[in-house]
Parts: C-alpha cells; structure tokens; sequence
C-alpha cells in the first residue's frame, strides 16, 4: 500500500466500519475501537463516570446555577456518551433537585449501535424526560437552540493525530504484511500547527480548530464543559498508548526519538489508542470560535470550584447521611492526587457568562 498519514490510521483505528480501512491498507482491518462499549471496570478502563454519580452531580450542580437564570430554548449535549451515564446522571440530578427545570437532554452520536444503549441507559434508569440523539452538528443546528451546554468526559484525547518529529510527520505503512510507521515531510498544515504551538515532538489533533466552530454554531450562546488528562503546553515527548483491559503500552519505546515498539501496531482496533491532551491548543481553538477559558483546573479543584462540597451537602440532606458515608470513598477517586484529581483537567470554554 502507499504510505497513509498517520491521522486517517487512528481514525480507522477508533472509528472505522473496517470496510474503509481493508480497502486503505490492503489487509483485513476490523471495525474501530469505540464500535462497542468500553468503559467500566469490568471491561477495559474506567473514567470519572464510572465512579458514580458523585461526578455527574456536581455537573449537574454548576450548570444549574447558569441554565436556571436563562429563558429561551436551552439544550445539554453531551458529546462522546457512550452508554450515557453521564447526561442521565446529569438528568437525575435535575430532577431532584428542580423538576421545574427545563432543558433538552440530548447526545450528539453517529453510531446507532450506541444510540440504542443511551436510550436503554434513559430507560433503565427510569427518567421522565426524554433524551434525543442527533448524529451530527448539521443536526443540532436545525433545532435552534438559543443556549446550547456541551459537556463530555475523555474526548479531548480520542481525536485522531498526527504524529510530529522535528521536521518530519509519521506515516503508516506495511512491512511484511505489519503496519510500521515512516517519517516523512511534514504537510503545510501540520507544520504551521507545530510552529504556533511550539510542538518539535508529539501529537497534533488537526481536527480542533474546526471541531471548536462546529459546537459555536449549534447556539448563539454556547459553552463547552469537559474533564481530560494531558498538560497545558507541549511537552515535546510523544505520549501516544494503547489501552486495554486497564493496561498501558506505549508506542514508542522512546518518547524522544520517536523508535517505535512495533508490537503495538498489531492491536489495530481491538485496543484503545490515546495520547496527552494539549490543552493550551485547545483553549486557542475555542478561542479562535469567540469563546473564553472559563476555568481550566486540574480536576479537584474545578470539581470544589464547581461546588463539589455544596452537592454534598444537599446528597446528604436528600439520601441522608449513611447512604453519603457508604458512597462516599467514591469521591476520593475523584479529587486525590493519587487517582483523578491532579491528572484530570477540567475546563469550560464558552461565549457568555452568567
């Protein structure tokens, strides 16, 4: 086959039908990734949302406090579901603490596979409103929002990447019938993109900049709220790993030169793929769509910011203080240093304060 950027590998890799990556790369490629559920500690790795409802709560708490001074037609989207604990969680919270709250709950999601699971996640939990699922931004567009709220956990770092190198970008090719990477020269775009952020070695997710317009247009009034690992500037050191059954492997043996453990390029499809997120890009690229850094927190501290401690508070006066103690270790996950806490950024980009 003819060498492939790098990008288009991942993008198979993730999301691919497998049909579209045989006829690419000559050999028999299975469907993407993130076809199947993965989350959850009985499968292969476990976020946030997989905690418990702590996280979700004190979403549903921030937004709230902004959703419930506005009027007009006001939507929470979340991007990257999955099974959609998250917005259900988000849901249930809003339906305990205000009933008289109202707001669209809806998904963006292509795949109808896992449609069909957040809407059995809806049911299962015994919501009474009702969750929508639009499978793209054309689609959200339609609908007219006069506020849209966007929230997500972990998306940030599944964006497919290019993979830079001093002057060079990686490539994938087939060596005796196995992908291997070559680097080659850089694409204009690619080495615009490392020249304005300062990136001599890592990964570029060249889809930002359009992805941060695609969620300005769906609402005049828009904010983006999201929880992500990485670092604010670039590190210049590749951080791309597989992921699997709560197992990491990273791709390159050396994160400077860039030598490749070839064994990682067998798993093509059938592991995660991820990367540290560069936030001090994507905070340029929501800004480039007129919007502001709100906050971007390690994670403890924008879940206190949020009002962790007031949430809560209220669990307690509503489930009562032993259903709070039994859940409660829950928490540490997320704020410990050890755990989530200080890994985790989390950030809101937006065009409108409160």
């Amino acid at each position: 086959m003819e060498s492939q950027s790098f990008s288009l590998f991942m993008q198979e890799w993730l999301y691919g039908n497998g049909v579209k990556a045989t006829e690419i790369f000559g050999i028999t490629c299975p469907v993407g990734y993130y076809r199947k559920a993965r989350v959850g500690k009985d499968l292969d790795f476990y976020t946030n949302v997989s905690v418990g409802e702590f996280f979700g709560y004190t979403i549903g708490f921030y937004l709230y406090h902004s959703i419930s001074k506005l009027q007009g037609k006001i939507a929470l989207i979340e991007i990257g579901s999955e099974k959609g604990d998250l917005i259900a969680d988000i849901a249930e919270f809003f339906a305990l603490f205000d009933k008289s709250l109202r707001v669209d709950f809806i998904t963006l999601e292509p795949l109808e596979s896992l449609q069909a699971l957040q809407q059995q996640t809806w049911q299962k939990r015994g919501l009474e409103s009702q969750l929508l699922n639009c499978a793209d931004f054309t689609e959200l567009q339609a609908l007219h929002y006069d506020y849209a709220f966007f929230v997500s956990n972990e998306l940030l770092d599944a964006f497919p990447v290019e993979l830079v190198m001093k002057d060079k970008m990686a490539f994938v090719s087939l060596e005796n019938g196995n992908f291997t990477l070559i680097f080659k020269d850089m694409t204009p775009k690619v080495r615009d993109m490392a020249h304005a952020f300062s990136i001599e070695i890592g990964e570029i997710p060249l889809g930002a900049f359009n992805f941060a317009k695609d969620v300005a247009s769906v609402a005049k009034n828009w904010r983006f709220l999201s929880f992500d690992y990485g670092s604010i500037d670039a590190r210049n050191a590749f951080s791309l790993r597989l992921y699997h059954k709560h197992n990491t492997q990273n791709v390159f043996k050396d994160a400077k030169t860039g030598e490749l453990n070839k064994e990682s390029l067998l798993s093509f499809g059938t592991t995660d793929l991820t990367y540290d997120v560069h936030f001090g890009l994507w905070q340029k690229a929501f800004e480039s769509a007129c919007g502001k850094t709100l906050f971007l927190h390690r994670q403890n501290r924008a879940l206190v910011d949020m009002g962790l401690d007031k949430m809560c508070e209220w669990y307690i006066t509503h489930f009562g203080l032993q259903t709070y103690m039994q859940k409660s270790a829950k928490l540490r996950t997320l704020i410990s240093p050890g755990a989530f806490g200080e890994r985790f950024f989390g950030f809101c980009f937006g065009n409108f304060l409160d």
